[in-house]
């Protein structure tokens, strides 16, 4: 994920888009700073969480050229704040979502992720509009 992002910083430098370079710049270093902080955590709030997905999902539409947009949505009434997770819990799934089903679709995609809680009971739905896991294992083992 490092190499990918300073790749993708690098790309836009030589590309002279230093707008696009410097946005990437700044996103990346807040992402890696609180990847940093967090690492030694066992449980961060929800809506740091939140912040680290968010960052890492723009940081990634920057490199895709806005090829694909996301929600972050709330189905019930969800206190953020008081909330507690494993650090990077989300994002694993995003990435595969954005790798293994969006990047392999022609035309509009969409990354939702849709989050409730019941009692103490939080669950998270990561759905997209790719071509889904049978045409992404057929694509790759081409």
């Amino acid at each position: 994920f490092i190499f990918n992002c300073l790749s993708s910083i690098n790309s836009f430098i030589l590309k002279n888009e230093t707008e696009a370079a410097s946005d990437y710049l700044t996103k990346f270093s807040r992402l890696i700073r609180m990847v940093l902080t967090n690492s030694n955590k066992t449980f961060i709030t929800l809506e740091d969480e939140l912040v680290m997905l968010k960052l890492y999902l723009d940081m990634e539409r920057l490199r895709f050229k806005d090829s694909f947009d996301y929600s972050i949505t709330f189905t019930n009434s969800i206190d953020a704040g008081s909330v507690f997770v494993p650090p990077l819990l989300l994002q694993p799934f995003a990435e595969n979502a954005i790798w293994h089903g969006l990047m392999h679709k022609e035309g509009q995609r969409h990354l939702d992720i849709a989050l409730s809680i019941e009692g103490k009971i939080l669950t998270c739905m990561i759905t997209d509009n790719g071509v889904g896991r049978s045409r992404s294992a057929m694509l790759k083992s081409n």
